[in-house]
């Protein structure tokens, strides 16, 4: 599953960031213009590298970002109450402008930015034709686009850089950009991704034509851009063939690491962050290296022997209780079993582990991680940022705000209902008969709501419940006492929007601080 583009650590801080590098002598030489470096689109590459390894270390996507949004939502809390402090304030919302998880993936992520930017100046300085060049463009363009779509939703106003670092210092000058405006910058970048990328880039890992419109479509949902939303939606289902899309038929086969990469299996996936597993190269530290396994994992499993996970993310009880078991995805979605010493126990006997706990945990990361490092860390997983059943869901959304129930955004549902029915053998003649189809028998509100809680069932630990209790407004719903997760320090006058990091507005004034 991994796929081996290791970039030198000198090339990344010093070629793809900008950032002056020193001689043996400590004379500076300056910092590396695109125009002095990028000789092909070969070049080009290896500066949208640099942004990828900035997207897979740690501090990224590899545990901080997707464990706050785990962490962030009503369906997960903290198992381990020794764990960190930083992660227990994401949970009971009381960031402060130092939380060392915010302040982790708010510069790597500007990091892999000043890497796309300096690869997407270079490449508008190359003299090569456009079908050649602005296909690799595009790539740089759709990170960057992604990147900036986490951010905007997280912090709303902030420094939009599209431009390389060619003066560090310049870096503490940025003036902040309003959200809408941000938001424009994400549109027109995933635009041209639109219209540039392949229609199939042979790895999920990259993004392609049908990548750029499914986030388009989310993008525009989130705006509350419901026909646009609905367009882009019907665009990737329309062209399903041509992209090479599909519901893969095994829900599990999801999230084995082992037999993902198959193509029946894969077809789902429209964009994936795939980790490239760098042990043999000890000065490469926590780039290309992931996590969830190991903070989703129960304490005390000695099922695998990589060891035991951490019990750091576990589900809310009422999650876990109020999930009809009839319903296959719930078997994927929680582990109820581990080998605790040599006994073979469910989870109401997990506590007996030192800083065990004893409810589900999850089991989309730990359960099949394919080959992995010390308690599954550095392990074979990917992490899908987006895939075919939600755009089914975004477009049964987007349809019923413009025109109302129909029987076109119903069976967007009921397709991916229909696969919720089915388990292991993919054999529809032994489906179940739950969760059932639905019909256009209710009213827009009603329909609305199932679909919300589609997504929720359907998406469950995959990042994105905390964008949609935001996005529609169910904070205080979702936290109060009979929500699926009370926390009773959720303000919904602040606390939609995190803190940003109090380094960086030390040394850039122009940066505003939310309210925590």
């Amino acid at each position: 599953m991994k796929k081996q583009y290791i970039i030198p650590l000198l090339c990344i801080f010093c070629f793809c960031f900008s950032i002056a590098c020193e001689d043996l002598d400590e004379k500076p030489v300056g910092s590396l213009n695109p125009e002095g470096f990028f000789k092909s689109p070969d070049d080009v590459m290896v500066a949208i590298n640099g942004g990828y390894a900035g997207i897979t270390s740690e501090e990224f996507w590899g545990r901080k970002l997707p464990l706050a949004l785990l962490l962030r939502g009503d369906m997960c809390t903290i198992g381990d109450p020794t764990t960190s402090a930083a992660r227990i304030d994401v949970d009971q919302f009381n960031v402060d402008p130092a939380n060392g998880m915010v302040g982790a993936f708010w510069p790597k992520g500007y990091e892999a930015i000043a890497a796309l930017n300096t690869a997407i100046a270079g490449a508008r300085e190359l003299d090569v034709p456009e079908e050649e060049i602005n296909p690799i463009m595009a790539e740089a363009m759709f990170l960057r686009a992604f990147i900036y779509y986490q951010f905007v939703r997280l912090f709303g106003s902030l420094p939009y850089v599209d431009m390389p670092f060619t003066d560090p210092n310049s870096a503490y000058t940025y003036e902040e950009s309003s959200a809408e405006e941000v938001y424009v910058h994400i549109i027109e970048d995933l635009q041209f991704a639109k219209q540039w990328l392949p229609d199939d880039q042979g790895l999920r890992s990259r993004p392609s034509k049908g990548s750029a419109a499914g986030m388009l479509a989310s993008v525009f949902l989130t705006l509350e851009r419901h026909e646009d939303a609905y367009d882009e939606a019907k665009y990737v289902i329309d062209n399903k063939a041509k992209f090479g899309y599909g519901l893969t038929p095994e829900f599990q086969n999801l999230f084995d690491a082992t037999v993902i990469d198959n193509d029946e299996n894969a077809q789902e996936i429209l964009f994936a962050v795939d980790f490239n597993g760098n042990d043999e190269y000890p000065a490469a530290g926590n780039y290309t290296r992931d996590y969830l396994a190991s903070v989703t994992g129960p304490r005390g499993d000695n099922r695998f022997p990589q060891g035991e996970g951490w019990s750091v993310a576990v589900p809310s009880m009422e999650v876990y209780n109020t999930w009809d078991g009839r319903d296959y995805r719930k078997a994927v979605s929680f582990d109820t079993v581990a080998v605790m010493g040599d006994t073979l126990t469910n989870y109401q006997y997990w506590d007996k582990a030192s800083r065990g706990v004893a409810r589900p945990h999850i089991a989309k990361y730990f359960r099949y991680f394919g080959k992995a490092g010390l308690n599954g860390r550095d392990s074979d997983n990917n992490y899908i940022v987006m895939r075919y059943a939600e755009v089914l869901l975004i477009a049964a959304e987007a349809l019923n705000e413009v025109q109302g129930v129909s029987d076109e955004a119903v069976g967007y549902v009921n397709e991916v209902r229909q696969r919720a029915r089915r388990e292991l053998d993919a054999d529809p003649a032994n489906d179940r008969d739950f969760p059932a189809d639905i019909t256009a028998a209710m009213t827009d509100a009603q329909f609305r709501d199932l679909v919300i809680d589609e997504r929720r069932l359907e998406l469950a630990f995959e990042f994105g419940r905390w964008y949609d209790l935001k996005r529609r407004d169910m904070g205080t719903e979702a936290f109060a006492a009979g929500g699926l997760e009370p926390q009773p320090n959720f303000n919904v006058a602040i606390d939609y929007l995190l803190p940003k990091p109090q380094s960086d507005i030390n040394i850039n004034p122009n940066i505003n601080q939310n309210d925590y």
